[in-house]
């Protein structure tokens, strides 16, 4: 922890106070980010690359969309159909594959399938960069092909037009394909609030650095949420004001909900939901989204169980299980990794590979991966923080010691900010340090911690995890979601450590993280 007194003044704010000096201080940032801070941009993209994508759509005379099946890829899908009709193109088709028949990325099926309706032109957005082998068979068919990606390139595509943020300049080269198609659609003044909303959650959902285009995109996307009610996303969540964290929290993964539970809902009804402005059918929908997104977490919690008691001493978990969900297979390799600081891969056996999904916040799993043998896979691709992975069942077990002996020569990364101990803070200079929003990726603000005051009781949330109740203290609580942790820790701990927020009826509260 670091004592707040000791922190230093960034003058570089000095019309602001002395906290918001010292907090934004800490986090060390360039003179570029500073300006973006002071100075918000706003820029077009003029690379010649975006009249190519849309002379594409214009000259398409019946489009197929294929897209993919988490946030930015219905996101994507669905701004791109948008920009379609907006052109003209009366003939849009658009298709999600299904995460478990299919798995990620084009195939032939589709192709075969898209020329049979008469499509001319074909549309991959949010994937397309590893699609070779279909490419080319679309088009053998005579099928115009284009791509909006952002994953990897690892082998050049041929004849292909391509939208992808590498072959843009700095401010736009770190999107995603939600903000590679808001870039169109800026281009032709098409900038609805349904388009600014959609790039925005996208952006936040693929975890993209808040800089340069990504900063605008956001903070356009947050304003037009907060100042047009967008029914299609306020049917998702009870929030009344929007900020990134509240669509990284409250509506990402309910959108994300229907694509893991793919064996009992199609992702193709989210682009639907997300283009109708039937206010019916958008409720309708959106009851049946809040309904899987709770099946999600069930099936979550019962995992995370399964997956917990499997942890051991080494130095990284690797956790097999059959009985585990395949669609939470992430999202619970994300909570086994948080909680015990070490990288974990979770697998489950699906015909002749198991299907994984590792999460690292020590480590970069991109380094690990790049070094064991790559035949171990059926396929495989991500981050530096996420990986999916099909391994091939006769080489589990090399697989497995392979990645354990890797994973002790990597250097390990501390993605963690020291907390800052606080005495007091007031609303008003929280409200002056939030005109800096959106915060995420890149510019996240530091962990407060606050030593734990004498007079206090502990309540008990049913189901959710516990609430420090204070007396005689400049905080009235502090709610920790955590149904893990023994009251006796929580009466043992000095310090709580967490994150501050305002809330529109009972002004400030305090989330815990973690208490020490």
């Amino acid at each position: 922890m670091i004592n707040y007194n000791n922190l230093q003044k960034d003058t570089r704010f000095k019309d602001y106070s002395e906290f918001t000096q010292k907090i934004l201080g800490s986090l060390n940032l360039s003179d570029m980010q500073v300006d973006q801070l002071l100075t918000p941009r706003y820029q077009v993209c003029e690379d010649i690359i975006i009249d190519d994508v849309i002379d594409f759509i214009k000259n398409s005379k019946k489009l197929m969309i294929f897209g993919d099946y988490d946030a930015d890829g219905v996101a994507s899908t669905s701004i791109s159909i948008m920009i379609a009709k907006h052109l003209g193109i009366e003939d849009v088709g658009y298709y999600i594959p299904n995460r478990f028949e299919e798995g990620y990325g084009l195939n032939t099926e589709i192709v075969k399938a898209s020329y049979l309706k008469g499509y001319s032109h074909l549309l991959l957005v949010d994937n397309g960069v590893k699609a070779h082998t279909e490419i080319e068979y679309a088009k053998s068919l005579g099928l115009k092909v284009a791509v909006v990606d952002h994953h990897l390139i690892e082998e050049p595509l041929d004849d292909v037009l391509l939208l992808h943020p590498e072959y843009l300049e700095g401010y736009f080269n770190t999107m995603c394909a939600s903000g590679l198609m808001y870039l169109v659609a800026e281009r032709l003044n098409f900038l609805t609030p349904k388009i600014k909303a959609y790039a925005a959650l996208a952006t936040i959902a693929d975890v993209m650095p808040l800089w340069n285009k990504n900063r605008e995109i956001v903070k356009v996307g947050l304003e037009a949420m907060n100042e047009n009610p967008i029914a299609n996303i306020d049917a998702l969540s009870k929030v009344k004001n929007y900020s990134a964290k509240d669509l990284a929290f409250q509506v990402v993964p309910k959108i994300n909900s229907v694509g893991r539970m793919a064996d009992i809902v199609n992702m193709n009804t989210m682009v639907k939901y997300l283009l109708s402005d039937d206010e019916v059918l958008i409720q309708q929908y959106a009851k049946q989204v809040l309904s899987i997104n709770d099946l999600r977490k069930n099936k979550g919690k019962t995992a995370k169980n399964i997956a917990m008691r499997q942890v051991d001493e080494g130095p990284i978990n690797i956790i097999i299980d059959n009985s585990i969900h395949e669609g939470v297979l992430g999202i619970v390799a994300n909570q086994v990794c948080n909680y015990t600081m070490k990288p974990a891969i979770l697998l489950k056996r699906s015909g002749d590979v198991y299907k994984g999904s590792g999460r690292s916040n020590t480590i970069s799993l991109k380094d690990l991966f790049s070094k064991i043998n790559p035949d171990y896979f059926e396929a495989f691709g991500g981050h530096d923080f996420a990986f999916g992975m099909s391994v091939k069942s006769e080489m589990i077990e090399s697989f497995i010691e392979d990645v354990e002996t890797v994973v002790l020569t990597l250097p390990k990364k501390d993605i963690k900010q020291e907390a800052i101990l606080i005495d007091n803070v007031s609303i008003s200079l929280l409200q002056e340090l939030k005109q800096f929003e959106p915060f995420g990726e890149g510019f996240q603000l530091p962990m407060f911690a606050l030593e734990k005051p004498k007079s206090y009781k502990i309540i008990r949330l049913n189901g959710y995890g516990y609430k420090y109740v204070f007396d005689d203290f400049w905080l009235k609580d502090a709610v920790y979601f955590n149904t893990e942790i023994s009251q006796n820790e929580l009466h043992r701990a000095q310090y709580l450590v967490g994150s501050f927020n305002i809330h529109p009826r009972f002004g400030l509260s305090f989330l815990l993280d973690m208490v020490k």
